[in-house]
């Protein structure tokens, strides 16, 4: 259910956007959604089309993309996906310091507008 506050803040950056811009009908926008979020994309398209009704956003589709959790070790500085199977390790040092760097995020990339 946290999908809808996820979409009040794309709603605002896509709206605060088109206003910058002047764009009138915006047809799609392309999302990055970071799978730490645990936002689901069938969610947020639903919950997009819903609180979109009477907006220049009415029309708007959704491209949603997910991007996986990444980590940099804080010894070694691999990057890597984060694996619950290893203890969430570093596979090139083993060690347990890695930070997110990557997948926590849900971001606009892109506007399409005719």
């Amino acid at each position: 259910m946290h999908e809808i506050s996820f979409i009040a803040g794309i709603m605002d950056t896509i709206l605060a956007e088109a206003e910058k811009k002047g764009l009138t009908n915006i047809t799609g926008a392309k999302i990055s959604v970071g799978a730490m979020t645990g936002a689901l994309p069938e969610y947020l398209e639903m919950y997009f089309r819903e609180a979109s009704k009477g907006t220049i956003l009415e029309n708007t589709v959704l491209d949603i993309n997910i991007v996986p959790v990444a980590a940099e070790c804080s010894y070694c500085k691999n990057i890597y996906e984060p694996d619950r199977a290893n203890g969430y390790l570093c596979p090139a040092c083993k060690s347990g310091s890695g930070r997110i760097v990557r997948g926590r995020d849900i971001v606009v990339d892109s506007l399409l507008c005719d």
